[in-house]
C-alpha cells in the first residue's frame, strides 16, 4: 500500500491497471483513498479498535462528492472517536440495521395494539398509519426521526380536506384527525422507548396540533328524525342499474343499518359488522350481544332490543338470505365495512335534506332524546357502552358486576316506542316519559 501526501491534483488524475489499489495519506493518519480499474475513487479511514486490537475500515464518502480536505477533516474527527474509546465503523453498521418506523410500527401494532385494543381500535390506527404516518415517516430509522419531522408530518395531516368532502368542490377539513394521528405515533415512539429500540423521543415537549378540540354538537329533533326516517324508506333492496329520481343513493341494507344506529344508540361499526350468532330473537327479552373484541373498549356489550330494532334486524336477515352476517359485503365473505354507510351517507346527504348531518350524530340523538324522556344518565352511559360508566372507579371495575339489562331495556324500549310515534307525525315536539315505578335507584 503507498504512502503519499495526497493533492487535490492526484486525487483527481490518479488511475490503476489492477482491480484496485489504496493509496494512504501522509498528513492525516488512517486516511486513504482507494481507486478501482473502473476510475471509481472513494475515500476510507482504517484504525485499530481500542478494544481487541482489531484493525477496522470505514468507508468515508466517495471522490468527487467528498473532496479531499473534506476527506482529511472527516478522518480527524473519527480518529478523535477512536482515541476516546469508540468504534466508528461499528456505529455506522449499527445504525444501518437500525430499524425504520414503518418496523417498529408493525412490532408496535403485534405486541401491544392487538394484545389490548380492540379490532376496531386496531383497525383504525392501521388507517392513520397507512393514510397519514407512514408515507411521511415510514422509511426512515425511528431512532433518526426528529422532532421536525414529527412537526411536519402533523401539518400535512392538519393541511388535508376530509376525504368525505363532496366532489362538488367544497372543503371539509379533518377537524380531530391531527391530534389522533399525534396520539398514535407519540405512543408508537413512547413504546420504542421503553423497549431500548430508540433512546430519545422524538415527540417529547410537541403539543397536540388542535389545542382545544370542540365537541360536536349536533343531533336530530323530532322533525328531522321524521325525516331522515321518510328517506330511509326510499331505498331500494339492491342497488339498481339506473337509479330513479325518488330513490335515495343507497341499498336497503345500508338503511337498515343506519336505522338500527338510531334506534339502538350503538356505534355504527358494531352495527355494520352483526354476526347472527350474536342475535338472540326470542319473543321475550331479544338480545344483541357485542363481544369484547368489537366493542370499542374491549368488554362485551348487551343490547337489549326494542320491538322496532327486532323488526329491523329481521327484515336485514331476509335480505342477507343465508350469510352468517347481517350485513353482508356483496364482494366477500365478510361483513361490510364500517365506514360503507358513512360514504353512502355522503352520497344521501342532499337527497335526505338535513345539514350538516353524520353518521355519529344517530348515536348522539339517541342519548339526547332519551335523556329529554327523563332516562336516568347513567342507564344511557351503560347503554352507550362507555368505559367511565363501566370502569370509572374501582367499585364499577371490580366489584359492580350488574348488566343492568332491566333498566337498558325499558330506556330502549321506551325510546323505540317515541320513535314509532315521531315516524308517525303523532309525538314531534312532546316527551314520552319512562316508567319508573320499577326502575331500580342507580
Amino acid at each position: 500500500m503507498a504512502v503519499k501526501r495526497l493533492t487535490a491534483r492526484f486525487t483527481e488524475s490518479v488511475s490503476t491497471e489492477l482491480s484496485r489499489e489504496d493509496f494512504s495519506d501522509a498528513l492525516v493518519r488512517g486516511l486513504q483513498l482507494r481507486v478501482t480499474a473502473q476510475g471509481a475513487k472513494s475515500w476510507a479511514f482504517r484504525y485499530t479498535r481500542p478494544s481487541d486490537g482489531r484493525r477496522r475500515r470505514l468507508t468515508l464518502g466517495t471522490f468527487p462528492a467528498m473532496t479531499l480536505d473534506e476527506a482529511r477533516k472527516r478522518a480527524r474527527e473519527e480518529s478523535v472517536a477512536v482515541e476516546r474509546g469508540g468504534d466508528p465503523a461499528a456505529k455506522v453498521a449499527e445504525q444501518k440495521m437500525a430499524r425504520t418506523f414503518a418496523e417498529v410500527a408493525d412490532e408496535w401494532i403485534k405486541r401491544h395494539a392487538k394484545p389490548n385494543k380492540s379490532e376496531r381500535s386496531v383497525r383504525d390506527d392501521l388507517s392513520m398509519l397507512q393514510r397519514h404516518i407512514l408515507p411521511a415517516i415510514g422509511p426512515l430509522k425511528a431512532e433518526r426521526i426528529t422532532k421536525r419531522d414529527v412537526i411536519e408530518l402533523l401539518d400535512s395531516v392538519a393541511a388535508k380536506d376530509d376525504a368525505r368532502a363532496n366532489k362538488e368542490g367544497s372543503q371539509r377539513r379533518l377537524t380531530h384527525r391531527p391530534n389522533r394521528v399525534f396520539a398514535l405515533v407519540r405512543s408508537i415512539f413512547r413504546w420504542a422507548l421503553g423497549r431500548d429500540i430508540i433512546k430519545e423521543d422524538p415527540t417529547a415537549g410537541i403539543s397536540a396540533p388542535i389545542k382545544k378540540e370542540k365537541p360536536r354538537e349536533r343531533e336530530l329533533s323530532p322533525d328531522e328524525i321524521c325525516t331522515f326516517w321518510q328517506a330511509l324508506q326510499r331505498t331500494p333492496i339492491k342497488r339498481p342499474i339506473q337509479r330513479s329520481e325518488d330513490e335515495l343513493p343507497m341499498t336497503r341494507a345500508t338503511a337498515i343499518a343506519l336505522a338500527l344506529a338510531l334506534v339502538t344508540a350503538q356505534r355504527i361499526g358494531e352495527v355494520t359488522g352483526i354476526a347472527l350468532s350474536e342475535l338472540d330473537l326470542n319473543d321475550t327479552n331479544p338480545m344483541w350481544t357485542i363481544p369484547g373484541t368489537r366493542a370499542k373498549n374491549g368488554e362485551p356489550h348487551r343490547v337489549p332490543l326494542s320491538p322496532l330494532a327486532t323488526k329491523l334486524i329481521r327484515e336485514a336477515m331476509e335480505i342477507a338470505g343465508n350469510s352468517a352476517w347481517l350485513f353482508p359485503s356483496p364482494r366477500s365473505n365478510a361483513p361490510i365495512e364500517a365506514h360503507a354507510p358513512t360514504r353512502a351517507l355522503d352520497r344521501a346527504r342532499t337527497a335526505i335534506g338535513l345539514d350538516d348531518f353524520r353518521v355519529h350524530d344517530l348515536r348522539r340523538t339517541a342519548a339526547t332524546r332519551m335523556a329529554e324522556m327523563g332516562t336516568n344518565p347513567h342507564t344511557i352511559s351503560v347503554i352507550l357502552n362507555h368505559v367511565s360508566a363501566r370502569r370509572g372507579t374501582i367499585t364499577g371495575k371490580v366489584y359492580n358486576r350488574y348488566s343492568y339489562d332491566r333498566e337498558k331495556r325499558e330506556a330502549l324500549e321506551a325510546w323505540g316506542a317515541r320513535l314509532e310515534r315521531i315516524f308517525q307525525g303523532e309525538d314531534r315536539h312532546n316527551v314520552i316519559e319512562i316508567d319508573h315505578a320499577n326502575e331500580r335507584e342507580i
